[in-house]
């Protein structure tokens, strides 16, 4: 659900902008996020407006993360999130996010 939110707000930023129609939304996500997700949220919410038919890109924010069990590093990705959960891929520990989830516009073409 918090893809579809994410989303609308993305969109409503887009729309704030009229102009040319772009083909290609390229945006960056927290781990919390499925590119499938946030995808089919994208194009339900844009039926009907100059940003129909767009492609959404997504591509993940690559935050590290240090697991408080076993102090090992590694790369968050949506594999390793269960909601606002990260689970250390080494030990199985549980902890939080590294940063606040958020789904950020990084360009038009």
């Amino acid at each position: 659900m918090h893809d579809y939110h994410a989303m609308t707000s993305l969109i409503d930023q887009l729309l704030a902008h009229p102009g040319e129609p772009p083909t290609e939304v390229r945006v960056q996500a927290g781990p919390t996020f499925t590119p499938e997700a946030l995808t089919q949220a994208y194009e339900i919410l844009t039926m009907g407006t100059h940003l129909e038919g767009s492609r959404l890109v997504v591509e993940p924010t690559g935050e590290e993360a240090r697991c408080r069990s076993c102090r090992k590093r590694w790369t968050v990705s949506t594999e390793n999130c269960i909601g606002a959960l990260c689970v250390c891929p080494f030990c199985g520990a549980p902890g939080p996010v590294p940063r606040t989830p958020h789904v950020e516009l990084i360009a038009t073409s």
